[in-house]
């Protein structure tokens, strides 16, 4: 029986430790990061690549754990996928720019404290990141996998923007999306994807 207890014990502190952290440094400076939008019934219609281009960078430590983003909701920028809707050509600059003003002021707007959304990596394991993300004065956490090639970092993710409390503005947007621009419907599901240059250390 002692025996078994002892080598009970040394299995434990043995085995891999699947709830550890990752040690990433990363370069702000090269930090990318987007969302991607649906409309249309079939989700069809798919504006990639869109950003924000004011937002700050923050770490205490320098590490990617715990670092955090506070964005400026106001310099969203849907500019860089122009395919219009059935891909036949692309929109005209004037109609960009009323896309980026029908997102600001049909959603954030109707935001409480709409003027930022803030996101801080609560954790990193071998596989996952844990993206805390606080908009409309909720804060949920976003699981994005990611894999490091080549040292950088790419991190995929998905939340529901109705996870945040977000009835009364999204219906708002959807007033103004749905019926003009999305042939209905307007998918409250957002991907979101960052990458960033890192120096690793390998997982504990």
């Amino acid at each position: 029986m002692k025996k078994t207890l002892v080598a009970f014990v040394l299995a434990l502190f043995t085995a891999p430790s699947f709830a550890g952290q990752c040690d990433f440094t990363p370069d702000k400076d090269k930090f990318a990061f987007s969302f991607t939008a649906y409309g249309f019934p079939d989700k069809s219609y798919d504006v990639k690549d869109n950003t924000f281009t004011d937002y700050e960078l923050s770490s205490e430590s320098g590490k990617l754990l715990n670092a955090g983003i506070v964005i400026k909701t106001a310099s969203v920028d849907t500019t860089a996928d122009k395919r219009n809707w059935d891909r036949s050509g692309e929109w005209p600059d004037a109609t960009l720019h009323l896309r980026n003003q029908n997102i600001v002021t049909g959603l954030f707007k109707a935001f409480a404290n709409g003027d930022t959304i803030s996101a801080k990596i609560k954790g990193i394991d071998e596989k996952e990141i844990t993206l805390s993300v606080t908009m409309n004065d909720v804060t949920k956490e976003v699981a994005m996998p990611y894999v490091v090639e080549d040292g950088l970092l790419k991190a995929k993710g998905t939340f529901d923007i109705m996870d945040f409390d977000a009835q009364k503005a999204w219906t708002q947007f959807n007033n103004i999306c749905s019926s003009s621009w999305h042939q209905g419907k307007t998918w409250t599901d957002i991907d979101i994807a960052f990458s960033v240059p890192v120096q690793e250390k390998g997982c504990q």
